[in-house]
């Protein structure tokens, strides 16, 4: 059988917080490697979460103030841009984020090992679907978080979106329902908003 690489510590997960945590003991001189399931590192922050939606919420804005310059709407200069439009943007900053961190990681010599961990015991992971194990004296497990989904509604509906599927929508919607009115959902609130849509935001924790 294949000998087991070993290291120091091993951080599950290539988001903000398994980026610092590896970045911070690998300052400290220690052996370390990261895994991730992502095809690129960064995390959900990076791909599914803070990242796009900053991006997107960033162009609505800059589209808004064009079109509130009195010497634009003057010259009939107004601008409305679709969803489809304004993804393409987002991807363009996702693809400069996973740039940026992939550079730092290989500048800093950390590996980045592709797969979904699982622990054979205390001191070991292997990678789901393949031989591949390691082992390390301690492991910090930083895979984030999904988005919640209330029992009551469809995601199977083709309507139905939550703030990571939502990125794939390849329309512009005349009306949206956002249930949550936490950060994200006001973000998303605020993009549909700034596209024309006519939004409605609901609180049920404050119901």
């Amino acid at each position: 059988m294949k000998r087991k690489q070993h290291y120091g510590l091993i951080v599950i997960g290539s988001g903000p917080a398994g980026e610092a945590a590896a970045m911070n003991s690998k300052k400290k001189g220690r052996l370390i490697a990261v895994v991730s399931d992502l095809a690129n590192v960064g995390g959900s922050c990076t791909h599914l979460g803070t990242i796009p939606s900053k991006a997107l919420r960033h162009i609505v804005k800059e589209q808004m103030q064009f079109n509130t310059n009195p010497m634009f709407r003057d010259l009939g200069e107004v601008r409305k841009l679709s969803y489809q439009q304004i993804m393409k943007h987002a991807h363009r900053v996702i693809y400069e984020q996973v740039h940026m961190r992939t550079d730092f990681y290989q500048r800093n010599r950390v590996p980045v090992i592709k797969g979904r961990a699982a622990f054979v015991d205390r001191k070991t992971i292997k990678l789901i679907g393949k031989r591949q194990q390691f082992t390390a004296d301690h492991f910090i497990i930083a895979t984030g978080s999904s988005p919640y989904h209330p029992p009551q509604v469809d995601f199977a509906d083709p309507r139905v979106f939550d703030s990571d599927t939502i990125l794939d929508m390849n329309f512009t919607p005349r009306k949206v329902t956002v249930i949550g009115a936490g950060v994200i959902g006001c973000e998303y609130a605020s993009i549909f908003g700034g596209l024309g849509c006519k939004v409605e935001l609901m609180n049920p924790a404050g119901s």
